[in-house]
């Protein structure tokens, strides 16, 4: 019997669920997206900073190729673009008239819309010039440009504050390091260090080229570095690196 109720009050529970999604979350967030002017753009710029602070995009760690992907994205997504975005494109045509642009919403069927964009120069005599929407994109593409590039590079002044995560090991299956292994380099490294056998420090130039791998966030090729001019173990590089 207990059993059964509990089972109702999932079904019951469930469908509720789906009701209240499916009945107004959804067509709340649809209506919203598509007669917002600001939420489409805001989406994207959140969406691309979290982005970049989660996987810690900077200009010296591929940004270029995150802001290439979320500028064409964006372009095609936020084409009527809102009324702060629109102003400098109101001021490059004001010269000729007052811009106008507009985007029609067809509802065909329930879920099913349609969206066209238009750009029209309303001139002073009255006459309506309409453009093509190729332009728009184009300024689009280029309004995205500038915005992510602004914003990744404050976002990189905000990861360059953040503490740097741990050194990783490097998993590969010739040279994967257990806890045991890495307390074993570390005391295999203080006996050397003390009898003073083999190339246990790099040169002073490698050094250098070292820290500043390190502060760049590339670990891995700061202790392939480390290796390729001491006798230093993997283990040995890693906490040498780690010290530095």
């Amino acid at each position: 019997m207990k059993k059964n109720a509990k089972v109702l009050l999932f079904v019951f529970l469930f469908a509720a669920t789906m009701v209240l999604l499916f009945g107004w979350v959804l067509p709340a967030v649809l209506q919203a997206y598509l007669h917002n002017d600001y939420i489409r753009g805001l989406t994207l710029l959140v969406v691309f900073s979290i982005v970049v602070l989660a996987k810690r995009f900077t200009w010296n760690r591929n940004i270029v190729y995150v802001i290439a992907v979320f500028t064409l994205f964006s372009m095609m997504i936020d084409t009527a673009g809102n009324p702060i975005f629109n102003k400098p494109l109101e001021w490059i045509v004001s010269p000729v008239g007052e811009l106008q642009v507009m985007q029609d919403v067809n509802n065909y069927a329930p879920g099913e819309y349609a969206i066209t964009d238009h750009i029209t120069i309303l001139k002073q005599s009255g006459e309506v010039l309409e453009l093509s929407t190729a332009w728009l994109y184009l300024y689009r593409f280029v309004q995205y440009l500038a915005l992510y590039s602004i914003a990744g590079t404050l976002l990189g002044a905000v990861i360059g504050m953040l503490p740097q995560h741990s050194l990783p090991l490097i998993q590969t299956a010739e040279e994967f390091l257990t806890e045991e292994q890495e307390q074993k380099a570390a005391a295999e490294m203080k006996r050397r260090g003390e009898a003073g056998n083999g190339r246990q420090i790099p040169p002073e130039d490698i050094q250098a080229s070292v820290r500043q791998l390190k502060k760049d966030g590339k670990l891995i090729p700061a202790i392939k570095l480390v290796r390729q001019h001491t006798d230093l173990s993997l283990g040995e590089a890693k906490q040498y690196v780690e010290k530095l």
